[in-house]
């Protein structure tokens, strides 16, 4: 049978903007695991034919092509030419292009910064990265060292994908030098920018950040998608608990140890992690329906090591959840009374990012006597396509992977779901 593309290819301004409506293109392969070299062109007005990506306008993605099965395929176009970082592979991609094609994210400008070393930080140095911003300055003594904090916590669990990048506010006073020795100082090893006046003033200008010194600046932390969207942004102070190295509180004012003890604006690290996950999951590669599992061995909240071999011979119901999502909470009673013995199925329960004494207060509180397992740097998740919490996932006896379930279970649902599991 013949492999099938559809291509979605939409012709928009240079702001991504799309302006004329859409193209769909048809592909056949003579088999399931290639398609002949082609050349795509569009006719313009004028009557002339303008081919779509020229010279070395080429772009790397990857894309799974199976017999019987349509994959969606999405590029940016503009003057007949490919729009760098606008083509996406997939349903997760498209829907992940769609909403970066018509404008429901805002483009980070263009910029021009430098590190520590002089070495250039602009947009094409971090092309293919998710990207943490954050404002600050060497000489603020309340938010800053929260913030650096709140970093410190991040680099010890993000993925190699994703880049630390804290922007000064004060580039008078922040040159490289002053930021080398102040990285030095604390242990830091990701990123640390600066610029001239006007530079770094551009920089922020998307965020409402202002250039600023002292302790006055706009408290800001901030994500940039891959592909050079802005998709979050954070005000406020973090919530970084006592993990906090010696340097930094010694550095905090009164105001800011007040607010290191009063746990900020509530949001911190698993908040951070978690957001980032739902950006990049479309990039993973996560295993579909009908597939195999993936393994995992976690922490428990009673200390055990537990690993999904464990549960092998035995369909399997695996819930993704964390103790700030309300849907979770809402859900987890229903989950215990209904997955047990009684159902045949044993229940997974994976908490994302939450440390075991909040974990464990939470299940407590619902009555919940099952122990979790602490998914801290949320690679778990990742493995499974976690998107949004809470997420249900549904495993055959065999291992394999019955059903996703994103969002909160009604009665009815999980019953029919269990049902299905016994009887395979």
């Amino acid at each position: 049978m013949a492999a099938v593309l559809v291509v979605v290819a939409l012709w928009i301004a240079p702001r991504l903007q799309p302006a004329t409506g859409t193209l769909v293109v048809v592909a056949a392969g003579r088999s399931a695991t290639s398609l002949p070299a082609s050349t795509l062109m569009l006719h313009e007005s004028g009557g002339s034919w303008v081919t779509v990506g020229k010279g070395d306008d080429v772009q790397r993605l990857a894309l799974k092509v199976t017999a019987g099965q349509v994959e969606p395929l999405l590029l940016g176009i503009d003057s007949g030419r490919l729009v760098t970082g606008a083509v996406y592979a997939g349903n997760d991609d498209v829907n992940l292009g769609l909403g970066e094609l018509a404008g429901k994210f805002e483009p980070m400008p263009a910029f021009q910064l430098i590190d520590p070393a002089a070495a250039p930080i602009n947009l094409d140095s971090l092309a293919g990265k998710d990207v943490v911003i954050a404002a600050f300055h060497t000489t603020c003594h309340e938010t800053c060292p929260l913030y650096t904090a709140l970093f410190s916590q991040l680099a010890k669990q993000i993925p190699p994908t994703v880049t630390l990048l804290e922007v000064t506010t004060d580039p008078e006073t922040d040159t490289p030098s002053v930021l080398k020795s102040y990285a030095g100082q604390i242990g830091a090893h990701w990123t640390f920018a600066t610029g001239t006046a006007q530079a770094v003033a551009d920089f922020w200008k998307p965020f409402g950040v202002e250039l600023a010194g002292g302790d006055t600046h706009t408290s800001t932390l901030a994500l940039v998608d891959r592909h050079g969207f802005i998709r979050l942004v954070y005000r406020g102070v973090p919530k970084v608990g006592h993990d906090i190295g010696p340097s930094l509180v010694t550095s905090l004012s009164a105001k800011g140890l007040s607010e290191l003890a009063s746990g900020g604006d509530g949001w911190g690290a698993p908040d951070v992690l978690h957001a980032l996950a739902t950006i990049a999951a479309p990039e993973g590669s996560v295993v579909s329906a009908g597939g195999k599992a993936p393994a995992f061995t976690l922490t428990s909240t009673d200390g055990a090591k537990v690993s999904l071999s464990d549960y092998a011979g035995k369909p399997v119901v695996i819930n993704f959840w964390a103790t700030y999502c309300p849907p979770c909470k809402a859900e987890m009673p229903l989950l215990q009374k209904s997955v047990g013995p009684q159902s045949g199925a044993r229940l997974v329960l994976i908490d994302e990012g939450d440390g075991p004494e909040a974990t464990r207060s939470f299940l407590q509180s619902l009555g919940i006597r099952q122990a979790a397992l602490l998914d801290s740097d949320l690679a778990v998740g990742r493995a499974y396509g976690l998107s949004a919490l809470p997420m249900t996932v549904f495993l055959r006896s065999d291992g394999t992977i019955d059903r996703r379930q994103i969002g909160q279970l009604q009665a009815g649902v999980l019953a029919a779901e269990l049902s299905n599991l016994s009887s395979q």
